[in-house]
């Protein structure tokens, strides 16, 4: 019988959520990789914790009924830590879907208990009352348009670093945290795997601006002592471009009569009559020249230069 990944009727060629134009959910080798890690733990954490239990629970009971109190005590916290190891993978999507449920649960639940508490007219009334001020007091469709894009952005990251990010032979992917809205756009935080840098992380980040429908992708650390904690600052907008206002200019006085400064001429040309055309070489000591050139030294300039003592050596 075939194997086939949750979320998907074709295996995944070349990595974690790399096939065609889809992205994987849970991949079977990461879920086999999971259960294996989770058997691990499993026997580990009984032989610690039943050992531990067994000898701590001698001191009130005897031996023999201290072993069955150990068994059961590294069975039950072995068997919650393996259980929280082999669904990670479905905890996990859960947490990339998190916000959504959240939403779907309030609006749904909402409306229950609007319709347990009053009827239909009413229930619809406050519902339509909520939209339209989400939707045209201008603050309120400002804050709301930036958490439906913090929302956008998780899954768009999700595709990105599955798509182009290196992973391991389990497929982990880096884990996507929170993400919250800033001035120029979104700030996601995010936890790199064992295996990857933020210069990785840098050297994409024009294919992470082009995914996310932004503007520009910055990273920066969140913890000096830590380069594993990244931020991901999405920006669609800049905030410096605009005019800003500012009430000093309303005490500027008004009434400041304007100061006319002369006007210093500029010389046409440069006035060089004062300046004495006068050459101090005495004619006499001028070297001679034959056809443009200086004049070869002579016997007494040459005996001057070779009485040197300092230039016997050349």
């Amino acid at each position: 019988m075939s194997k086939r990944t949750l979320g998907t009727h074709r295996t995944n060629r070349g990595g974690y959520g790399r096939r065609g134009n889809s992205v994987t959910v849970i991949q079977t080798n990461v879920q086999h990789s999971y259960l294996r890690t989770a058997k691990i733990t499993f026997g580990v954490v009984l032989a610690v914790v039943g050992i531990f239990a067994a000898i701590i629970s001698t001191y009130y009971l005897p031996p023999l009924a201290a072993v069955p109190i150990g068994f059961a005590a590294g069975t039950i916290i072995g068997g919650l830590i393996a259980s929280i190891i082999a669904i990670w993978p479905v905890l996990r999507a859960i947490w990339w879907w998190l916000p959504e449920i959240t939403l779907v649960l309030l609006v749904v639940g909402g409306w229950v208990y609007l319709q347990e508490q009053t009827n239909a007219l009413i229930t619809g009334a406050a519902y339509a009352s909520v939209i339209a001020g989400c939707s045209l007091v201008p603050p309120s469709r400002r804050y709301t348009i930036s958490l439906l894009w913090c929302m956008i952005v998780r899954h768009r990251l999700r595709t990105c670093f599955a798509s182009f990010l290196p992973t391991d032979r389990h497929g982990r992917l880096p884990f996507i945290g929170l993400a919250k809205p800033i001035p120029v756009g979104e700030r996601v935080w995010v936890w790199l795997r064992p295996g990857l840098s933020p210069d990785q992380i840098e050297s994409q980040l024009g294919r992470i601006a082009v995914a996310c429908w932004a503007a520009s992708v910055t990273v920066t650390k969140a913890r000096p002592s830590n380069s594993a904690v990244i931020y991901l600052d999405i920006k669609r907008r800049d905030v410096l471009g605009g005019l800003v206002g500012s009430p000093l200019t309303e005490d500027l006085p008004t009434d400041v009569p304007a100061v006319t400064r002369p006007i210093a001429p500029v010389p046409a040309q440069l006035d060089l009559a004062d300046v004495p055309d006068i050459d101090d070489t005495d004619p006499a000591e001028r070297p001679a020249r034959k056809n443009g050139r200086p004049p070869a030294v002579t016997g007494g300039s040459t005996k001057a230069v070779t009485d040197n003592p300092d230039l016997d050596w050349i």
